[in-house]
C-alpha cells in the first residue's frame, strides 16, 4: 500500500511542483492543498536514532510538529499537543518533531529539546525533503495522521484561533465509531505566523537541473556499480528512460534510507566505498524527479556504463577454491554446510585479497572462510571448529569483497586446506549451489598479518513481543592494535546497532552506529582513518532487537527468540578486523584459547568492568566453580582477569 500513496502523492503534485520554484512559502502553500497523504520516510533523531514513519501502523494516531530552534510557538504547540493527548492516557500517539534546518547539528537539537521540556523524539530532515513532501510549510505546524491508510486528516496550528479542528480530529481518530473516509481539514495560519515560515534552500532554478551534467553522473559514483547489466541489482540504470521509470521508487527508497544501500550514520566516523548521497545530492535528485525527471540535452553518460562480464571484480584471481556442489531443495530448514577443499599450492602465499563469488546467490545466506591443517575427513567436514580457525574474510550480501589494508596480509602455508562455513536458505525452487573462493596473493611479503575477531553472546534471550531490547559484549585487546573495520551482524530482528571503544582510562568513543539496520545488507565499515587503540582497549558491540508485531520481518513476535544460527532465530555478532601495533613471530596462528577466553570473557563480565565474577557466571557452574575462583583470583579483586580467566577455561577445557 505504501508505494501506492507515494504514487498518488507524486500524480497530484508534480504539476504543482513544476509550477513553482522550490525555494520558500508558495511552493509549500500550494502542495499543503493537494498532500493528504503522508509518504513514508525514515529521519535520524537528535541521538542519532532512526524513527520511520510507516513503522507506526499499528499506533491510534501519528502527530508530527514542525520544529526550529528557539521557537516560542514551537514550545507552546508541544505543550498543547501534551495537554491534547493527556485526555487520552490510554492511546498510542507517537508524537515527533521535524526540523528542516539544513545546517542544524544533533547537538543543537538536543539543547533545544531541552528547552522545550518534552519527551518527543527531534527528527533532523537536513535534506528538507521530508518537510517538503509533507508540504509542512511552519514551525509550530501539527500535522495528525490516520495510519490505517496514512491519511493526513489535520493541518495547521495547534493553539490560537482555529486550532479547535485539531482537537476535533483526533478525538475522532481514537473513537472507534469513526467514520472511515473523513475528509482532511486544513487550517489557514494567521499572520501573526509569518516569522514561523519554513524557508527551504534554492536549487538552480528548477528544471534546469540538468540530467547529462548533474543527475547520471551521480547515478553512475553511487547507483551503478549494482544497477547495472549482470550487476547484483534487480534492474540495471542502462539510460535515462530506464532511470525516468523507476523514478518514484528512486525517490521513495531515498526519503526511507533504503538506497544507496549504506547504513552508517555520516555524523560518527568516515569510511571508505561510502555510497551514501550528500543533502545537497539528495536534494538534486528527488528535485529533478519531481519536476518530471527530465531528460535534457547532452549525451546520457549512463550508456556508457558496462555490463558486468565476469564475476570476479577484481579481475581473474591467483587461485580459485571451488567448493563441492550442494544440492538445495525447494523448501525445508538446512543444517549448516561445512567444507573442507585441500590447498593444491606447493608453496607458502601471502593473500591480499578475497572474493567469496556463490553459484546461486538466492540461497547463500552467509559463507565464512577460514584456513588450517588438513582434517581427515575429507571435503564435508563434520563440524564446526573450523571456524576457531585464521578467518579469510566473510560473505553476506553487501560484503563479497575485501581487499586487505595496506601493508597487511593473510599467511596461507601449503600443505594446508581451506574450510568454508556454509549457511543455505531455500526460496521454493529447487537449485544447486557451487560457490567459488577466489584468492589474490601479495608478490612480496606484508609487515603485518591481519587479524579477525568476533563479540558474540551465545547467552541472547529476547522477550516476546520486546520492540527495544538490547543486548552487548566486548571484545578486549591484549595488545595495542590497529582496527581496520567492524562487522555488525543479527538476523531479522535487529533493527539498530553500534561500536564503542572503552578505553583503559575509562573513557568511551563511539566509532560505529548503524540506526537502520538492514538483515538485507551487512558489511565490513573500513575506517578512513584506522584506529589506533591501547592493550586493554574494550570494543563495545551491542544491538537493538525488535520482537514485535511492529516488526514486518519479524518470523514470530509471540516467541521469545534465543542465540542461534537460522534466520527466525537471533545473533549478537560483530566482527573485527585487526593488526597488532608490532609484529610477532606466531601472529599467524590462531590460539583457540586465547580466542574462546576473549568470548566467554565478553558475554559474562556484564557489567564490563574487565573481570568475570562468581556471581556473573551461569548459575548452574557457580556451586562447582567457587573454589577455582578464590584459587584463581591471585589478586584478590574479587573477580578474574584475563589471564586468570584463560587459566579457569583452560582447566575446564572451554567449559
Amino acid at each position: 500500500m505504501k508505494y501506492l500513496f507515494f504514487i498518488r502523492f507524486t500524480r497530484k503534485s508534480l504539476a504543482v511542483l513544476a509550477v513553482f520554484a522550490w525555494a520558500g512559502m508558495p511552493t509549500i502553500q500550494a502542495l499543503a492543498a493537494t498532500v493528504d497523504k503522508a509518504a513514508n520516510f525514515t529521519l535520524f533523531d537528535e541521538q542519532g536514532k532512526a524513527v520511520e514513519l510507516h513503522y507506526h501502523q499499528q499506533a491510534d494516531a501519528v502527530i508530527l510538529i514542525g520544529h526550529r530552534l528557539g521557537s516560542a510557538l514551537v514550545q507552546e504547540s508541544v505543550r498543547a499537543v501534551q495537554d491534547l493527548l493527556s485526555e487520552q492516557a490510554a492511546a498510542d500517539v507517537p508524537v515527533f518533531m521535524i526540523n528542516p534546518q539544513s545546517s542544524v547539528s544533533r547537538a543543537e537539537l538536543a539543547a533545544d529539546k531541552a528547552r522545550i521540556g518534552s519527551d518527543y523524539p527531534l527528527l533532523q530532515d537536513n535534506m528538507q525533503l521530508v518537510a517538503s513532501t509533507l508540504a509542512l510549510s511552519h514551525a509550530g505546524e501539527v500535522l495528525v495522521i490516520d495510519p490505517t491508510r496514512w491519511q493526513i486528516v489535520y493541518r495547521g496550528p495547534v493553539i490560537g484561533p482555529g486550532s479547535e479542528p485539531a482537537r476535533q480530529q483526533l478525538q475522532a481518530l481514537l473513537t472507534e465509531q469513526t467514520a472511515p473516509q473523513r475528509e482532511p481539514v486544513t487550517v489557514a495560519f494567521s499572520d501573526a505566523w509569518a516569522e514561523e515560515a519554513f524557508q527551504f534552500a534554492a536549487i538552480d532554478a528548477l528544471g534546469q537541473i540538468s540530467y547529462a551534467r548533474t543527475i547520471a553522473p551521480l547515478l553512475a559514483e553511487k547507483c551503478a556499480s549494482c544497477h547495472r547489466e549482470g550487476g547484483i541489482a534487480p534492474w540495471a540504470m542502462s539510460s535515462h528512460q530506464m532511470v525516468q521509470g523507476f523514478s518514484p521508487m528512486i525517490r521513495e527508497v531515498i526519503l526511507t534510507k533504503r538506497m544507496p544501500p549504506w547504513h552508517a550514520d555520516p555524523e560518527v566516523n568516515s569510511f571508505k566505498h561510502d555510497l551514501s548521497l550528500s543533502a545537497d545530492e539528495a536534494r538534486k535528485l528527488v528535485h529533478w524527479i519531481d519536476t518530471g525527471a527530465a531528460r535534457g540535452e547532452g549525451e546520457d553518460p549512463l550508456l556508457a556504463i558496462k555490463a558486468v562480464t565476469t564475476e570476479w571484480e577484481m579481475g581473474e584471481p591467483d587461485l580459485i577454491v571451488e567448493l563441492p556442489e550442494f544440492p538445495v531443495p525447494a523448501t525445508g530448514v538446512l543444517d549448516y554446510q561445512f567444507f573442507e577443499v585441500k590447498n593444491p599450492l606447493d608453496r607458502d602465499v601471502w593473500v591480499k585479497a578475497v572474493q567469496i563469488a556463490p553459484g546461486d546467490r538466492q540461497v547463500v545466506h552467509h559463507a565464512i572462510a577460514t584456513f588450517g591443517e588438513t582434517s581427515a575427513m575429507g571435503e564435508r567436514v563434520g563440524s564446526g571448529e573450523s571456524l576457531l580457525q585464521a578467518q579469510l574474510m566473510t560473505f553476506v550480501p553487501g560484503n563479497e569483497t575485501y581487499e586487505y589494508p595496506e601493508n597487511t596480509g593473510v599467511f596461507i602455508p601449503q600443505g594446508s586446506s581451506f574450510f568454508t562455513q556454509m549457511h543455505y536458505t531455500t526460496y521454493g525452487q529447487e537449485t544447486v549451489d557451487k560457490t567459488r573462493i577466489g584468492l589474490y596473493f601479495s608478490e612480496e611479503e606484508p609487515q603485518y598479518m591481519l587479524q579477525h575477531y568476533s563479540i558474540l553472546d551465545q547467552t541472547l534471550h529476547i522477550p516476546a513481543g520486546a520492540a527495544a531490547h538490547e543486548e552487548a559484549a566486548y571484545y578486549q585487546f591484549q595488545r595495542d592494535a590497529v582496527i581496520y573495520s567492524l562487522f555488525p551482524h543479527a538476523h531479522y530482528r535487529g533493527r539498530s546497532s553500534q561500536f564503542s571503544l572503552v578505553y583503559p582510562d575509562g573513557s568511551e568513543r563511539l566509532v560505529l552506529s548503524v540506526p537502520n539496520y538492514d538483515f538485507n545488507w551487512q558489511r565490513y565499515f573500513q575506517f578512513e582513518e584506522p584506529l589506533e587503540v591501547p592493550a586493554g582497549t574494550k570494543v563495545i558491540h551491542s544491538t537493538v532487537y525488535d520482537n514485535s508485531s511492529a516488526n514486518l520481518s519479524n518470523p514470530d513476535p509471540t516467541v521469545s527468540v534465543r542465540f542461534g544460527e537460522q534466520t527466525w532465530e537471533e545473533m549478537l555478532y560483530g566482527g573485527i578486523s585487526f593488526r597488532y601495533a608490532d609484529a610477532r613471530p606466531g601472529d599467524n596462528e590462531v590460539d583457540p584459547m586465547q580466542y574462546l577466553t576473549s568470548i566467554g570473557m565478553g558475554f559474562m563480565d556484564t557489567d564490563m568492568d574487565g573481570k568475570v565474577t562468581l556471581d556473573e557466571m551461569p548459575e548452574r557452574q557457580r556451586q562447582s566453580l567457587a573454589l577455582a575462583f578464590v584459587m584463581l583470583d591471585k589478586d584478590k579483586s574479587g573477580g578474574l582477569e584475563h589471564a586468570e580467566f584463560r587459566q579457569l577455561m583452560s582447566s575446564r577445557n572451554g567449559f
